[in-house]
């Protein structure tokens, strides 16, 4: 009995344990932000939609790769896509540093920055389209102040658009899947408590609670930041469960043909079985 009582001791501390782990990885994944990644079929389109808070601005990165480039080819440029659209990093909304050599090696010669057939084609309802033009493999495509583009040309009251910003990527090709990596950058969210502090007056200038006001400004400027981290979160794992759920669907598929092709071999070697015994 006691052997047993150790046993069920170490079972129990080692699922805790693998709780614990599980939860501290899942905990890790959601401190940082990556860009979107979205499959685009054969001869499919693919369209997502943004809005823009009053006021703002925002950019906008995309980059098509083949949808068999390998892991670590992929991993470095997303990894490269965070830092560009990173409050904060050196690299913020500059272009891609230089391809290693070892990446490059696993990269086709004939696709580095080759024309692939993939088009981007950002619109505005009511209004002409902002940007229509093929990927480049490999290569970034940066829309730079979508709100200024979208407003140019466009006499009437000023603000956002009420159908929001519309993103489709429509990939030509009859025989190749393509993966798009993208993210949508507002301009609140860059270097936003520097520009607040050059417009507002002095701390030492301050009474005591007008500096009240102004750190219950920062919380608020810091809870709306949370909230647009949290739902681009969002979007990013709710294309992780539509991707899941597709995979899954197929596989029923798969598993109910199967079963229905065992069910009639079976059926069929009992009926001659049966008939050779001379049984029906």
């Amino acid at each position: 009995m006691s052997t047993y009582r150790r046993s069920s001791r170490a079972c129990f501390m080692t699922c805790l344990l693998y709780l614990a782990a599980a939860s501290f990885f899942l905990l890790a994944d959601t401190s940082n932000a990556y860009p979107i990644i979205t499959d685009v079929g054969e001869a499919d389109v693919k369209c997502f939609n943004f809005n823009v808070p009053d006021d703002d601005d925002a950019h906008m990165v995309f980059i098509a790769l083949p949808d068999n480039v390998d892991d670590e080819v992929e991993e470095w440029f997303n990894t490269q896509m965070n830092e560009m659209t990173r409050k904060g990093s050196n690299n913020f909304m500059k272009s891609l540093p230089q391809v290693s050599k070892e990446i490059h090696d696993k990269i086709s010669g004939d696709e580095y920055n080759g024309r692939s057939n993939v088009y981007l084609k950002l619109t505005v309802p009511k209004r002409p389209v902002l940007r229509h033009q093929m990927f480049m493999w490999y290569a970034p495509v940066v829309v730079m102040n979508v709100v200024k583009a979208a407003q140019r040309g466009n006499n009437k009251k000023k603000g956002p658009p009420p159908g929001g910003y519309s993103i489709c990527f429509e990939n030509k090709n009859s025989d190749q899947e393509v993966k798009i990596i993208f993210d949508v950058v507002l301009m609140s969210d860059e270097g936003q408590e520097d520009e607040m502090h050059r417009k507002i007056i002095k701390k030492e200038h301050l009474t005591p609670l007008e500096q009240n006001f102004q750190e219950g400004i920062k919380a608020a400027n810091t809870i709306l930041n949370e909230m647009k981290y949290m739902e681009k979160r969002e979007a990013r794992m709710r294309h992780t469960a539509e991707s899941t759920n597709s995979k899954i669907r197929l596989f029923s598929y798969i598993s109910v043909i199967v079963l229905l092709g065992v069910t009639w071999l079976q059926r069929t070697y009992l009926k001659s079985y049966f008939k050779k015994k001379k049984l029906m």
